[in-house]
């Protein structure tokens, strides 16, 4: 159902408007079968406030009609969030421009925008407190109609709805982007009384708010015309126009937008000031999107207030402040003029940071101008006398303030329209109201005591990583529906039923006091000492957060998301909490989403789908199965016993294999640099990519994961240039029936290489199930022994072990695990969209998350190897080679013609040493730098090993001490390789870079560096 914002801003007592808006919302639920949101942003005072509440109380329900009336307080609360959530600098300037303490009519109308995002509405419809409808035979005639009849329709539907058209064929195809119509009655700005003083002055007044480049009779009649609507006319019959709407001949009192014009440009947020909240109908005008001009004409009169002493000063100085301002507006108005359509992208969307430079070039200050003006000013009001004297005297004290004014209002315009769209973005998954409460729950498994035992290897795997990292790389989460009609009851027992059941939601690890902290090579300590014991209670009490909301987000699940991401970002205190960081999403009491972070030192994404499944089996009343999965505490035994430790041995040597023989990264190459990059996520959904998926797997026999592991593998080595494919393939490791539905860390890396040197796909395809299930079968190990084993071989062989290539397939879980979505309910053929940057521990990580009907993954490439499009090469490459081999087997020589992704390139001081691409020269600079900067340099012999030439001076060195310098530098550098040998001469020659000059120095020591290692 479409869903629209009828809003009324207001700082003033307007009841009556109130009830007559709401009437007003009712006809457009009731003739267009639209959901309307009344949004009254009420700013006023203690008494009028306390009018308006009751006045909305007081509203008679209507069907389609959803009342919002949102305090100061209120509105702020909203606005916070939304730009804590946007994460953009500066949050109290952007907090301050989007709720000032002074009058700002775009400021209110800006959050009306951004509160219509957060309710999913298309449109806005504004309407003002000091206004009325106008009426045809005692019934009003309301504006909506009209609104709701052409907005958002693309103008050739709309030229045979409205009296008349006069847009330009050529502009047909575009949507209507503005209704409105005008006023009637009092002028929209008070200055009649100027008028009646003095028509001369009135001129030159009126005159500062119309630009010098209008020829004389235009600009007279604009003068005449200013500030005064529709006139007297009355309203008899309804005449509407199909064009590019005038701001002349439209009111803001009287408009209606489309969110794809406020979507992209907010109003100018000046305050105390008029007329910067039509910003947007010089853009529709300007950049010629259709609207429709109607003659609904709301009736408009003043309130009393303008006429206190006090009300008349500030309202003069917001028209001295708009008539200070209008040549900085022109400005911009007469660039996007000039630049017409051209302002809207490919899409027709507007162009923001155009606007945002616009705004921004117009807020330069021109002194002499500006002066000028406000002396004109100040001369016609004193001429004026009486009352208008001390508005000149007012202008004259807070001379500068109103120059300075003109400009700064611009730069803060130009600064919200570069944060408008994180803002629009986040305002969409920002709840309008939410109460937070706690609700404390016991469980107890009757019929046991505390337990204490060893730590699975599962559990000391995550445990080394969760010291080590950071909580939101480590933690994991989940978000769960809600079947219709749970109770916030039956929520939280089947969540304390879970607890119950599973020994792992019950165990803490306690601190080892006996225990040392890990060291580096430098002798500092990396992280605190891990556990190794954990305690299972038999009691416990855990606490889960109910987030009760008026109204939630228009997209829930992203909502919900959104909360679950946000827990996993702190990290769980592993000796006392509880593992599950719980949010139970309500609306007004009633349960639709569990948003849920875990702690992966007792759970998995494996885990997590079992809690899921059975949680929703507690809610829909079912009885579950006794658990016969093996508990961490009896699965740590099994792996202490006797065939759990030959398993792990074999692991362990078939990592040693793989660590010590393939090569010490996949992509050492040129720009490979650092341990970490910041690197966005890319998200390929492709229809067509899973269609050939399974035409593979038909054509084959082969299983679609093992065909979309082979695809990746070879498009993988292909791009690094690598004659085999080393990849981290995270394995769930429940294989065996008794781990199926295990609620523990079991899962672990299966470190797969796939030697892809072989003639064509379907080769490689035979090939890779057996690889993989190699790796599978050697995912179970000791992590500590493990690290152990890596710190030795790496030394030896001088490499270090870099998990630069990390490729994770949760397609077969139901869960949203990892930031995946919810199943795709549409089906595009290829769409690339980019999504938010985080920390890569390596250079390519990716997540499958289906399959079919469409094949959905997201990749995380080191941007300085993969531009943006390199990455989306690589991913539509993946599609171009599963369509190729749904044909026919595709020879493996030709994937740069079938993908489109080319090799890396190499210059020819990179060579291959010992399964490695190498460049001496940057190994001869690292182990220069690592030793206070000495000469260094590195030849390749015959044998193709690696032998550096090294001064003693400026300080003694042996082999031993260069090769612990280098190995300490070698994170980061994937194309260094430690050399083989080091030889230490007495001085460096002069020509540094020549072998033969360093062979003709004395020789003091030379040897493997390994020797400490028990190298010889």
């Amino acid at each position: 159902m479409r869903r629209i914002c009828l809003t009324l801003p207001t700082h003033r007592a307007c009841p009556d408007t109130i009830t007559a808006l709401a009437e007003e919302a009712a006809h457009g639920a009731r003739h267009f079968g639209v959901e309307v949101r009344l949004l009254v942003l009420d700013t006023s005072g203690p008494a009028a406030l306390a009018e308006h509440r009751a006045a909305v109380a007081a509203l008679p329900p209507a069907p389609g009609v959803v009342v919002h009336h949102l305090d100061e307080d209120e509105q702020r609360r909203f606005l916070r969030e939304v730009i804590a959530r946007s994460a953009l600098p500066e949050p109290e300037r952007l907090l301050d421009l989007m709720l000032p303490s002074a009058v700002s009519y775009g400021a209110c109308t800006n959050r009306a925008f951004l509160l219509a995002e957060a309710l999913g509405c298309s449109s806005v419809h504004r309407r003002d407190s000091d206004s009325h409808y106008p009426e045809l035979d005692g019934t009003p005639r309301f504006p909506l109609h009209h609104e709701l009849t052409a907005l958002g329709l693309p103008a050739h539907e709309v030229a045979g709805l409205v009296t008349r058209s006069r847009l330009d064929p050529a502009d047909a195809h575009r949507e209507v982007a503005l209704v409105g119509g005008s006023f009637t009655g009092a002028m929209s700005v008070d200055v009649e009384e100027i008028r009646r003083l003095d028509p001369a002055v009135y001129q030159q007044v009126i005159g500062l708010s119309v630009s010098e480049d209008h020829p004389p009779l235009w600009r007279r009649n604009l003068i005449d015309e200013a500030f005064r609507g529709a006139g007297d006319t009355p309203f008899t019959a309804d005449r509407t126009t199909l064009t590019h709407v005038s701001p002349t001949r439209v009111d803001m009192c009287n408009i209606a937008l489309d969110r794809a014009v406020y979507g992209r440009v907010p109003l100018p947020p000046a305050t105390d000031t008029i007329g910067s909240d039509y910003f947007l109908l010089h853009l529709v005008h300007n950049a010629r999107l259709p609207g429709v001009l109607h003659n609904r004409h709301i009736v408009n009169y003043h309130t009393g207030e303008r006429r206190s002493p006090e009300g008349f000063l500030a309202y003069q100085w917001r028209f001295a402040k708009y008539l200070m301002a209008a040549p900085h507006l022109e400005s911009v108005y007469t660039r996007l003029s000039a630049l017409g359509p051209e302002i809207l992208d490919a899409d027709g969307l507007v162009d923001a940071s155009a606007v945002a430079t616009f705004a921004r070039h117009a807020s330069a200050a021109e002194p002499g101008r500006d002066a000028a003006r406000l002396d004109v000013l100040d001369r016609c009001y004193r001429t004026l006398g009486r009352h208008y004297t001390e508005a000149a005297d007012l202008f004259a004290a807070r001379r500068d303030r109103l120059l300075a004014e003109a400009g700064s209002d611009m730069a803060d315009f130009a600064d919200l329209t570069d944060a408008w769209a994180a803002l629009t973005e986040h305002a969409r998954r920002t709840p309008l109201r939410s109460t937070r409460t706690t609700a404390v729950l016991r469980a107890r498994a009757d019929g046991t005591t505390d337990r204490r035992g060893p730590v699975t290897m599962g559990q000391a795997n995550m445990i080394r990583c969760i010291l080590r990292d950071e909580p939101d790389q480590m933690n994991i989460h989940d978000v769960w529906p809600v079947p219709a009609g749970t109770t916030a009851e039956a929520a939280l027992d089947a969540l304390r039923a879970l607890a119950v059941r599973h020994e792992a939601l019950r165990t803490v690890f306690p601190a080892d006091p006996t225990a040392t902290a890990s060291v580096t090579g430098s002798g500092t300590a990396s992280a605190p000492a891990a556990p190794r014991e954990q305690l299972v209670a038999a009691e416990l009490t855990f606490e889960v957060t109910v987030a009760d909301h008026d109204e939630l987000p228009h997209d829930e699940a992203r909502y919900a998301e959104e909360l679950a991401l946000e827990s996993r970002r702190h990290a769980f205190a592993l000796d006392r909490d509880f593992p599950l960081r719980v949010t139970l999403v309500t609306r007004r009491g009633t349960p639709v989403r569990v948003a849920l972070a875990a702690s992966h030192a007792a759970t998995d994404g494996g885990a997590l789908a079992v809690l899921r499944e059975e949680w929703l089996a507690l809610v829909a009343g079912e009885r579950l199965p006794d658990v016969t999965a093996l508990t961490p505490l009896a699965l740590a035994t099994e792996e202490a016993s006797p065939a759990g430790i030959r398993k792990s041995d074999a692991s362990l040597k078939h990592w040693e294999r793989v660590i010590g023989t393939g090569p010490q990264a996949m992509f050492a190459e040129p720009g490979a640099e650092g341990a970490e990059v910041l690197a966005p996520g890319l998200t390929l959904r492709s229809a067509r990519g899973a269609r050939a998926l399974a035409r593979v797997a038909e054509r084959t026999g082969a299983l679609p994961s093992t065909v979309l592991l082979s695809a990746w593998c070879a498009l993988v080595a292909h791009r690094a240039g690598q004659p085999v494919c080393v990849t981290a393939v995270p394995t769930s490791n429940r294989f065996q029936g008794r781990l199926a539905r295990s609620v523990a860390a079991i899962s672990q890396d299966a470190l797969l290489l796939l030697d892809t040197q072989v003639a064509t796909f379907d080769v490689l395809l035979s090939k890779a199930w057996g690889a993989a299930l190699k790796a599978y079968r050697h995912s179970q190990f000791d992590a500590l022994r493990l690290w152990d084993m890596i710190d030795r071989v790496t030394r030896e062989r001088g490499s270090h072990f870099a998990r630069d290539v990390v490729f994770n397939d949760i397609s077969a879980l139901p869960a949203t695990l990892a930031g995946a979505a919810p199943p795709d309910t549409c089906a595009p053929d290829l769409e690339l969209t980019w999504g938010q940057a985080q920390m890569l521990p390596g250079r390519v990580l990716t997540f499958v998350y289906e399959t079919a009907p469409v094949l959905r993954l997201a990749t995380w490439t080191d941007p300085a190897l993969f531009p943006k499009d390199r990455a989306e090469e690589l991913a539509t490459g993946l599609v171009r080679l599963l369509e190729a081999a749904a044909e026919h087997d595709v020879p493996l020589a030709s994937l740069t013609e079938v993908t489109g992704v080319h090799p890396a390139e190499r210059g020819p001081d990179w060579v291959r040493v010992d399964g490695c691409w190498v460049s001496p020269a940057a190994v001869a600079r690292t182990l220069g730098r690592a030793l206070d900067d000495r000469p260094v340099h590195v030849a390749l012999d015959a044998d193709a090993a690696l032998t550096a030439y090294l001064p003693a001076d400026p300080r003694p060195l042996t082999p031993a001490s260069a090769h612990d310098a280098l190995m300490a530098a070698l994170p980061g550098n994937p194309g260094v390789l430690a050399p083989h040998r080091y030889v230490i001469v007495a001085r460096a020659p002069e020509q540094t870079d020549h072998t033969p000059a360093w062979l003709q120095q004395r020789v003091l020591t030379e040897g493997t560096g390994r020797e400490a290692a028990g190298t010889p």
